[in-house]
């Protein structure tokens, strides 16, 4: 638990320190449902809505399926699809596409669980398409006597000639209502580097899942 404290402070400290950058806050939505075909292979719909300006503005909204499969305790891999509209500020829409590729691992130690997940993604629209390689490390824990599970992360985004281009932190606690419905919160500070007029986000996220 001493590692979640001192992400809180973390996090406190980035949001404090970002003051200075143009910087947005938005709030992210979604809604998945979950089918699990046998031991190993389940399928993942999921529906996102998400606004910026202050959540004032609708930015984004998704629709996404993957395909996961468990190789083992350890090791899994998942292949899937987005399908993005996305609103500019002038609410000019745009329709992209986005086809990835994850392979996760994961290992517990005693109350604690890592999860290590890589994505190579490539997203656009049939004039131009770009690649983009996630890398995000999550350390949970199963708190005692509770079903609250808090969670911290990391992922570096960068290009295929290794520049990291954006951070995302995240802190997030997950609580199962029922044996079929998980609820989550999520607090995000997402960073850019090495690009034009940088911007920093603060991100407010819930979302749901429903097992079938």
């Amino acid at each position: 638990m001493r590692v979640i404290r001192n992400s809180i402070f973390l996090l406190l400290f980035l949001s404090i320190t970002s003051v200075a950058q143009e910087n947005d806050f938005q709030l992210w939505n979604s809604i998945s449902l979950r089918k699990k075909i046998d031991k190993k292979i389940s399928l993942d719909l999921k529906y996102g809505l998400r606004y910026r300006e202050n959540a004032s503005l609708i930015s984004k909204k998704f629709i996404d399926l993957r395909a996961r499969y468990k190789k083992n305790k350890r090791w899994s891999f998942a292949l899937g699809y987005r399908n993005i509209s996305d609103w500019s500020i002038s609410s000019e829409l745009e329709k992209r596409n986005r086809f990835y590729i994850d392979a996760y691992y994961s290992k517990k130690i005693k109350r604690y669980y890592i999860d290590i997940r890589n994505r190579v993604l490539a997203q656009g629209n049939n004039n131009s398409y770009s690649e983009v390689l996630r890398q995000k490390m999550k350390l949970s824990y199963n708190l005692r006597k509770t079903k609250l599970e808090p969670s911290l992360s990391i992922e570096f985004f960068s290009s295929f000639d290794n520049l990291v281009n954006k951070l995302r932190y995240s802190l997030a606690s997950s609580y199962p209502i029922n044996k079929k419905i998980d609820l989550s919160f999520v607090y995000k500070i997402q960073q850019e580097f090495n690009v034009v007029d940088p911007i920093t986000l603060f991100i407010f996220e819930s979302k749901i899942t429903y097992k079938l």
